[in-house]
Order: structure tokens, then C-alpha cells, then sequence
């Protein structure tokens, strides 16, 4: 029998910690702390927590804004020898409530937000400042934990139309950690440059790896993950800077003027890696590109992507080979496939499978659960490194956010009161893959629809074009035929040059790349900037725009396609002399 033991994760910070306690071990855009300050606000939460009831075992929820105090109150969990399931802040409050009942928390600790939780889930809320002031008692040691207890629970997008939460263990999450630590190159010099949500599950690297070398976590605010303010985060002269984010998120940034160091070593996860991308980059220290299901902990496949290999013609660059012991097991479609098929994973990294729901676990965790059966497609190369070839199911990738399509069309569905909707992914040339809906019932206001579903859903999960179509196409077999999908030429959806119009607004006087479910507001926006705004599209386009226009529609899209309105109208309108500001009463 395996005795219970402190979690693995808060022994590698109390490594660092014991080696060096003076050293910066966490910052943010309010200060910095030292491995041994952290260490002292960890333990005392982790007190604070025991003597609220939370026992080795239990799960505490964490809703933390970006700032130091998220981190240190996730190792504050793990402390006090709990599991922790983070909850982004910015999820709907359905989404919230559902994610803590599903996770059956004991408590939730808030740090820096406001936003509500259920009433019945008790709750323990702080500041930054406040969890990590000064303190003059010794930290206690960290409790250990029940094996093979989960040292926190992801929560994914369910097929079903619920999330699900997946158990991670210590070890594995440690583990990983350490080993492609090691394979990147970090060190006590290490400054890692943190731009996840806590509730990814790339954040446990982020946080961990540097803390696990005795390296610095620099937590970047949203508002601060624009262009000039991340590039001056990522020079750090005589530091060995890290990186880590979506293609997507790159690829935004580098458009919106972002200049990365050469020294800057860009850790990109969550979907496909384009060389294209690369290229624009290749003047860093190294791209690796990583692959891994949550189901496998953080990260299954490495790749590195410098140089450039001129002579290989794949547009799409390799997953790579298996890190920290995982075995990538390639079962082929048919019997022709040859080296394509779907990809199991085994090894330490396998999760203990998914909370309360041992009925889907014993059908994605096969051989007792020893591998997990990821429905990646993947390609075998005849040099060994794999390829991500698609999925075999409706499970697809927004901005490196995993997302079943049957639970955004569970939701959909709901609110219109029938089954006559569908969802799929497209794509954009400018803000990437997207989802796209279509709704069978004339009389839908699309717009107020896709307002109430940003109540139930992450932000990423809501479609951001909406399609009234007279019917939804079926196969033979009585099911939707997502293929034959078509979208109607009149509909309300943004035009070209209005995007592209906006765009560059968005960017210039809010400074942040343009994104479908960008928000006026959370980015900063202000009166003086919609009235900018309004001025430039006024400008660019002849037509009369008030700013209650950017106060009513404050989501990208939605300003888009409402622009795109008003332009459509102004024609006839002025030539009859009787244009009309859209968003002004009367």
C-alpha cells in the first residue's frame, strides 16, 4: 500500500524555497515577493484553510484575477494537502456555479474578484496584498494527501453538454514539470512570462516550472497582454526569458506590432503550429512546439521547431516525440492506414480519469486505465516525429480552448426550445477559427440569442456568427449534416471592410488584437475611446455613428455586424437626405 505523501507540486517550490529564499519568486504589475515570502502566505492560508474544515483530500475552489495572488493561493491548496479546481473569473455565472457543484468543493478562496459564487459553497475571500503581507511566524509544513488523490481537477468541454472535471495527479503534474524543464533549458535564471488563464491547464506549467528551477513567474494582467507592454515585459537583460501561448494569441499580437527578443524562448500549445508562424519568429532563441490533452497531463509531445528544416514541404509543422515517459501508441484507422490512426497515450502522465463520472472513464481510459484513447488523429512520419492529422469526433480547438460542439449546441438548443440548431467551426483570415450557428426559427433575434448564451458559456465557446436558415439540413439516417451547413448570403454578419475598419480601431485606441468576443469594457475602454472610435468609422465609411452605438454593442462582434447594418442602410437613406445616427433614440 502506497503511504499518503505531501503534494510533489509544493515540494519542487520548497525546493527552491530552502535553496534560495531571498530570490524573487513571483511578480506582478503591483510588486515582487521572495520564495520565502510566498512560502509564508502559502502555509498561511493553507492554516486558514484547515481551520475552516478543508481536509487532505477535499477540493477547494480557486477564482483568482491575474494577479501573484492567484498562484500563491493555488499552492496554498496544495498545501494544505486539498486539490484545487480553478474557475475563470470571466465565466458566465451558470458556468461558475456548475463547475464548483460539479467539483463538490468544500470551500472557494477568491482572490481580487468580486464575482458571485453559489451561496452554498462557503467562501474565503481576499487580495493580493493581503494574502502576501509580511509575515514574522515559520511556515508549517505542507499536509500530506490521501494517495493517489488528484492535486486538482480541470474542468473541459463535455460532449454532453456538461463540463467535465479531470483528476490530475501529483506526481504526474511534477513529473511533467521537471522533465520538460529540463528539456527547454531552464535554470535559476529563468524568468517565465505567464499569459494562461488559471483554468488551462498550460497555467500549472507556467506557474510550477520556474518556481520547480528557482527561476522568477512574472503573472501578466489581460490588460496587459497588448503588444508594446508584453514585448517590454519580455526583455529581461541577463535572464533566460520563456513564453507561453496559443498560435492564435501569437499570431494576434505579432500583427499588432509585438517585437519579441532574440533571446526569447516561445513555448506555443493548443493547436496546430503553421511554419508560416514560425517564420515570423525564427529569430528567437527556440519555438518548441507541445502537444497534450489535459486527460495526460499538460503536455504528452515536444517538438523543436528552429531552424527551419528548408526542404520539409508540410505546411504544419510535427507534435514531436513523447516527453517524461509517455508512450504515443499510433492505432491505425483501418487496415490500410499504415501509420495514421488514432493516438493513444500511456506513461505517468495519465489522468485518474474523470470526476464522478466513472462511465465515461472506463470509455476514454482503456486497459484498466492505463492509456487514454485521446481521438486525435495523428501521422507517424518516417522520421518518428508525429503529426496531428484532425479528430475523429466534433471536438475542436478556439484559441487553444477545447471545445465539443454538441455541448454549445446543447445550450443553444435550450434557449431556442427545440433541436433545430447546429454549430460548427470556421475559420477567419484574421481572427482564426471561430464557431458559426445556425438556427431554424425565423422569428429568433440573433443577436439577443447569442447575448443569452454568453450568460451559460465561456466567452470562446459562443458562436460568433449566428445564421437564421429555414431548415437544418438531416442525413439519411435522421442525424444533423453538419457538412451541408450553408450559410445564407443575407444575414447579419459583419462586412469585410467594416471589420477590417474596426479592427484597426480596436487595436490603435484600446490596444489589444482584435478577437470575436473582445469586450469594450474589459479591455479598458472608456467614453473618450468609443468616441474615437466612432469617429474613425464615421470617417472611413460616411456615416453618422453616435457612441451609444459602442456602449450597446460593446463585444466586437456584435459592433461589427451592427456596423455592417448601419452602412448597409445609410445608402438608400442617403440619397433621400435622411441619414440617422444608429443608437440614438427617436
Amino acid at each position: 500500500m502506497t503511504p499518503d505523501e505531501p503534494d510533489r507540486l509544493a515540494a519542487l517550490f520548497l525546493r527552491s524555497a530552502h535553496d534560495a529564499p531571498e530570490r524573487v519568486a513571483i511578480r506582478d504589475s503591483g510588486g515582487s515577493w521572495t520564495y520565502a515570502e510566498v512560502a509564508a502566505a502559502a502555509a498561511g492560508l493553507a492554516g486558514r484553510l484547515a481551520a475552516a474544515g478543508v481536509v487532505p483530500g477535499d477540493r477547494v475552489g480557486v477564482m483568482a484575477a491575474r494577479r501573484a495572488g492567484g498562484p500563491v493561493a493555488i499552492l496554498a491548496v496544495l498545501w494544505s494537502g486539498a486539490a484545487y479546481v480553478p474557475i475563470d473569473p470571466g465565466w458566465p455565472a451558470a458556468r461558475r456555479a456548475a463547475v464548483l457543484r460539479g467539483a463538490r468543493v468544500r470551500r472557494v478562496v477568491a482572490v481580487d474578484t468580486a464575482h458571485d459564487t453559489p451561496e452554498d459553497v462557503p467562501r474565503t475571500d481576499l487580495t493580493t496584498p493581503e494574502l502576501l503581507r509580511t509575515r514574522d511566524a515559520p511556515p508549517s509544513s505542507p499536509r500530506s494527501r490521501p494517495h493517489p488523490g488528484a492535486a486538482y481537477v480541470i474542468f473541459t468541454s463535455g460532449s454532453t453538454g456538461a463540463p467535465k472535471g479531470v483528476e490530475i495527479r501529483s506526481a504526474a503534474a511534477a513529473g511533467l514539470v521537471e522533465s520538460v524543464a529540463s528539456l527547454i533549458g531552464m535554470g535559476p535564471d529563468s524568468v517565465f512570462v505567464a499569459l494562461s488563464s488559471f483554468a488551462f491547464d498550460i497555467s500549472v506549467f507556467e506557474i510550477f516550472a520556474p518556481w520547480a528551477v528557482g527561476g522568477e513567474l512574472v503573472v501578466v494582467a489581460e490588460l496587459q497582454v497588448l503588444a508594446n507592454r508584453l514585448g517590454a515585459l519580455l526583455h529581461a537583460p541577463g535572464r533566460h526569458v520563456f513564453c507561453q501561448t496559443t498560435p492564435t494569441v501569437l499570431e494576434h499580437l505579432l500583427q499588432a506590432g509585438l517585437e519579441l527578443p532574440a533571446g526569447t524562448v516561445l513555448l506555443l500549445a493548443g493547436e496546430r503550429l503553421r511554419r508560416s508562424l514560425v517564420a515570423q519568429v525564427a529569430h528567437t532563441e527556440q519555438v518548441w512546439n507541445l502537444y497534450g490533452p489535459t486527460e495526460a497531463t499538460i503536455y504528452t509531445t515536444a517538438h523543436a521547431c528552429l531552424p527551419l528544416d528548408p526542404d520539409d514541404p508540410e505546411p504544419d509543422l510535427p507534435i514531436g516525440t513523447p516527453v517524461n515517459g509517455a508512450v504515443a501508441e499510433v492505432r491505425p484507422l483501418s487496415e490500410t492506414a499504415g501509420e495514421v490512426g488514432e493516438l493513444l497515450i500511456g506513461g505517468p502522465g495519465v489522468a485518474l480519469g474523470y470526476l464522478g463520472r466513472p462511465d465515461l472513464t472506463a470509455e476514454r481510459f482503456q486497459d484498466g486505465g492505463a492509456r487514454y484513447a485521446t481521438g486525435d488523429v495523428v501521422r507517424r512520419r518516417p522520421d518518428g516525429l508525429l503529426v496531428h492529422a484532425g479528430r475523429l469526433d466534433r471536438q475542436v480547438k478556439i484559441r487553444g480552448n477545447r471545445v465539443e460542439l454538441d455541448e454549445v449546441e446543447a445550450a443553444l438548443a435550450d434557449l431556442v426550445g427545440h433541436g433545430r440548431v447546429a454549430v460548427r467551426m470556421d475559420a477567419h483570415r484574421v481572427v482564426g477559427p471561430h464557431l458559426a450557428a445556425f438556427v431554424a426559427d425565423p422569428p429568433c433575434d440573433v443577436v439577443e440569442l447569442r447575448r443569452r448564451l454568453a450568460g451559460r458559456l465561456p466567452a470562446y465557446m459562443v458562436p460568433t456568427r449566428m445564421y437564421q436558415v429555414p431548415e437544418i439540413p438531416m442525413t439519411s439516417s435522421g442525424k444533423t449534416d453538419h457538412s451541408a451547413l450553408r450559410a445564407p448570403e443575407e444575414t447579419r454578419v459583419w462586412d469585410e471592410a467594416v471589420f477590417e475598419t474596426l479592427s484597426k480601431l480596436w487595436e490603435r485606441h484600446l490596444g489589444a488584437p482584435a478577437a470575436p468576443d473582445g469586450n469594450f469594457y474589459a479591455l479598458g475602454g472608456r467614453p473618450h475611446t468609443a468616441r474615437r472610435i466612432a469617429t474613425g468609422l464615421a470617417q472611413a465609411h460616411d456615416i453618422e455613428v453616435d457612441i451609444a452605438l459602442i456602449e450597446q454593442n460593446p463585444v466586437f462582434s456584435d459592433l461589427a455586424a451592427t456596423v455592417t447594418e448601419l452602412v448597409r442602410m445609410s445608402a438608400p437613406r442617403a440619397e433621400k437626405g435622411c441619414s440617422k445616427r444608429l443608437g440614438e433614440s427617436g
